[in-house]
């Protein structure tokens, strides 16, 4: 056992340095050429240095700014963050998620979050905003701009679990993609890191909860987090 759970470690590492690698060397390209353009641009061109210096240098600016992204994200799946666990009310701290895109985003929110007697968790308040905010932005971005998006977010009580439902009404999820989802470095969406389902289930997983997922093709997919109660949330 113990020589199987270190070859499955190994493993893991490997993919997550190939991954690395991988991520690293697609910004390193552009700004290769973006040096080797500097510099024929020096000696060739010198009437337009100034102008080829500031977009060139702002190509490279963007590429750092990319490799920076892609630093912090597997710095933060490796190493999750010690956990400050409060008690609180599940239904307030998802509505206060929920205005920061209510504001800001052509979205109709649906919300049901009231619940007598409140629903309590044990968990850090941080990390949790992560967990909703990461879903509640993919609900956003899976719904085409073709469609009248609709996010609906639903809290209820499981046994001694909340369970908070977040869905939209976009494409949803080929079923082949199955737990690849929530693993590091994968993405659906044409650009960014693919990194935050793999954070969420992380913190999730710390929390002492699971995460899955429902869907349909074309009619759109349902995210389910399950969190674990604190006592005196029984209403006894």
């Amino acid at each position: 056992a113990e020589l199987l759970a270190r070859s499955e470690r190994e493993s893991a590492w490997r993919e997550m340095a190939k991954q690395i690698a991988h991520e690293i060397k697609n910004p390193l390209t552009p700004m290769k050429l973006s040096v080797q353009h500097l510099k024929r641009s020096w000696k060739d061109n010198p009437d337009n240095w100034e102008q080829n210096l500031e977009r060139i240098s702002q190509t490279l600016i963007e590429q750092i700014d990319t490799l920076s992204a892609i630093a912090n994200g597997f710095s933060n799946f490796a190493q999750m963050p010690r956990a400050y666990n409060v008690r609180l009310d599940l239904g307030a701290h998802i509505r206060k998620t929920v205005e920061l895109f209510v504001k800001s985003e052509e979205v109709k929110f649906v919300t049901e979050l009231d619940h007598d007697p409140p629903l309590i968790v044990f968990a850090d308040k941080e990390q949790l905003s992560s967990v909703f905010m990461n879903l509640v932005k993919n609900a956003i971005q899976a719904i085409p701009s073709s469609r009248e998006g609709v996010v609906t977010i639903l809290l209820d009580r499981e046994d001694n679990q909340a369970r908070i439902r977040i869905s939209d009404n976009g494409n949803g999820i080929p079923e082949e993609l199955g737990d690849r989802l929530f693993q590091p470095n994968f993405t659906t969406k044409s650009g960014g890191m693919g990194m935050g389902l793999a954070i969420v289930k992380n913190i999730v997983d710390h929390a002492g909860g699971t995460i899955s997922y429902e869907t349909r093709i074309g009619e759109g997919t349902t995210f389910i987090v399950r969190l674990p109660l604190t006592e005196n949330s029984t209403g006894e």
